[in-house]
């Protein structure tokens, strides 16, 4: 899908700190916002070509399988990512990121009903779009954290937050994950080859 830099995602992204992981950064649409006074971020795509007008420190990586140790960072964003990718990244960004950390994903809803009225007007749906391999529920997205839905096209706020705290019904999910004890344990035990599997080198720097 097309990134939207819509106010919640603007927000969301501001509210970031510390050492961040921006993955899957693309044209780096949400760099701007992270790279805050205290922040250190650093830019992750599979496509390195993407990362050449990137500024700051920038890694040509896969994000199912990421080149950084244990609990590296305090943040991770990944806006428009994990539909692309077949393996488990979820996990992953969880196995990167430090207890008391945070991740913010933003994905479309597989289960989204505003796709057979984009089918009535001729527009793609989530499924039809270039790229996506793998398409994400809330109910799946809520065994790691909180979730919310998104309408971007709405004009109206009081609409914009129905659909916030109902993401069953959003057009797009955005999950605001807190990564804890708890969670990086119960995610070791659902997905052990991500937790057990050896350090790999540094991925390269552009």
């Amino acid at each position: 899908m097309q990134s939207i830099i819509s106010k919640a995602r603007r927000t969301l992204a501001k509210q970031m700190r510390g050492k961040i992981l921006d993955a899957g950064c693309g044209d780096d649409l949400f760099g701007p916002y992270l790279r805050r006074e205290g922040n250190t971020v650093i830019s992750l795509d599979v496509d390195a070509e993407a990362l050449r007008g990137v500024p700051g420190t920038k890694v040509v990586s896969g994000c199912s399988d990421m080149p950084f140790p244990d609990g590296y960072f305090d943040a991770v964003w990944a806006c428009a990512l994990i539909e692309h990718v077949a393996e488990d990244t979820i996990p992953e960004m969880i196995r990167v990121t430090r207890e008391g950390g945070r991740i913010v994903i933003v994905t479309p809803n597989r289960r989204s009903p505003w796709d057979p009225l984009k089918l009535l007007t001729g527009l793609s749906t989530w499924r039809e779009n270039e790229g996506h391999v793998r398409l994400y529920s809330s109910e799946e997205l809520a065994w790691f954290g909180e979730v919310h839905g998104e309408v971007v096209f709405l004009p109206v706020q009081v609409a914009r937050d129905f659909f916030w705290r109902h993401p069953n019904v959003g057009h797009t999910l955005i999950a605001d994950i807190a990564v804890t004890a708890r969670l990086r344990q119960e995610t070791a035990r659902a997905f052990p080859a991500t937790f057990q599997r050896p350090s790999a080198p540094f991925a390269t720097i552009c």
